[in-house]
C-alpha cells in the first residue's frame, strides 16, 4: 500500500480501525488543505467587516494585496501592516493570501520594492556631473521618506531587503561616485554616508496626525527647560523658542538641503 498523497510506503496496519491512507500527519494535512482549497474555490469569498468592502482585485493577485498593505502603512503606520490585517481588507481567507505572500517580512520587502520603483523617475540618462546625480538620489530617497514614513522601518536596518529596485539604488550613487573618481571601495562608502544622512534626517519627520503630539511635547519641554534654568547660556534655545513648531514640516526641507549641500562637500572634496 501507497501514501495517498506522496505515495511513499504506509506504516504496517495494526488491525484496528480504518485502513491508513497517509503515512504522516503531514501528509493528511496536506491533502486536507488540498480538498478545502478545492471546494473554497468555487464559493465566495467571507463577507467583510462592517463598514468596508473588500478591494476589487486586478491584474496579479500579489501585486494587488502588495499595493493594499502600501494603503494600510500609509493610513494607519508601519505597525498596523499585518497579514491578517490584509486578508480582512482584501476580503480573502488567510490561507488564500499566504499563497500569495509567504509571510510579513515578504510583504515588508515588497511593499519597499513597490515604493522605490514608483518613485524613480523615467529619464534617458543621469546628469553628467557626479555631484548634481548624487544631490539628485538623496531628494528622491527624501522624497520618499516624506511621502512614506513607514519605509524608513523597513530600510534602514543591518538587513534590509535586496530585491531589484532597492540593489538599483545602491547602484546608482555608487554609479556616481565612481565617475567622480572614487574606487569601488569608497564609492560603496560614500553610498553609506549618504544614504545613513537622508535616513538619519528622516527620523525627524512627524509621524502623528497634524503633528499635534510634537507640538505639545515642544511647548511642554521648552517650558521645563526655562523652568529648571537650562536655557541659561544656550542661545540657539531661545531661537528655537520663538520657532512655530506648526512650521516643523517645512523647514524639514531647509535642513535637510542644508546638510546635504555640506555632506556633498566632503564626499567629493
Amino acid at each position: 500500500m501507497r501514501c495517498a498523497e506522496c505515495g511513499g510506503g504506509l506504516p504496517p496496519a495494526t488491525g484496528r480501525g480504518r485502513p491508513r491512507r497517509y503515512c504522516s500527519r503531514g501528509c493528511q494535512a496536506r491533502a486536507y488543505r488540498r480538498r478545502r482549497d478545492r471546494g473554497s474555490a468555487g464559493r465566495t469569498a467571507p463577507r467583510a467587516s462592517a463598514g468596508r468592502r473588500p478591494a476589487a482585485a486586478t491584474g496579479d493577485p500579489r501585486d494587488h494585496l502588495v499595493r493594499l498593505a502600501v494603503e494600510i502603512a500609509d493610513g494607519a503606520g508601519l505597525d498596523a501592516v499585518s497579514m491578517s490585517a490584509l486578508a480582512q481588507r482584501a476580503g480573502l481567507p488567510a490561507h488564500v493570501l499566504y499563497r500569495h505572500v509567504r509571510n510579513r517580512s515578504d510583504l515588508l520587502a515588497a511593499m519597499a520594492e513597490r515604493v522605490i520603483a514608483a518613485r524613480r523617475p523615467a529619464r534617458a540618462k543621469a546628469p553628467p556631473d557626479p555631484r548634481e546625480q548624487l544631490e539628485r538620489l538623496a531628494r528622491e530617497e527624501w522624497a520618499m521618506y516624506r511621502r512614506h514614513p513607514w519605509l524608513l522601518g523597513i530600510l534602514a536596518t543591518n538587513r534590509p531587503p535586496t530585491g531589484p529596485a532597492v540593489l538599483a539604488m545602491v547602484d546608482r550613487t555608487v554609479a556616481a561616485l565612481t565617475r567622480a573618481g572614487r574606487d569601488e571601495r569608497a564609492a560603496f562608502n560614500g553610498y553609506l554616508v549618504l544614504s545613513g544622512y537622508v535616513q538619519g534626517m528622516a527620523l525627524l519627520i512627524e509621524r502623528e496626525p497634524a503633528g499635534t503630539t510634537y507640538r505639545a511635547w515642544w511647548s511642554a519641554t521648552l517650558d521645563r527647560l526655562e523652568r529648571t534654568g537650562r536655557t541659561e547660556g544656550r542661545p540657539w534655545l531661545a531661537a528655537a523658542r520663538r520657532a512655530d513648531p506648526a512650521n516643523v514640516e517645512a523647514d524639514l526641507d531647509g535642513w535637510f538641503g542644508f546638510g546635504l549641500g555640506r555632506l556633498l562637500d566632503g564626499l567629493l572634496a
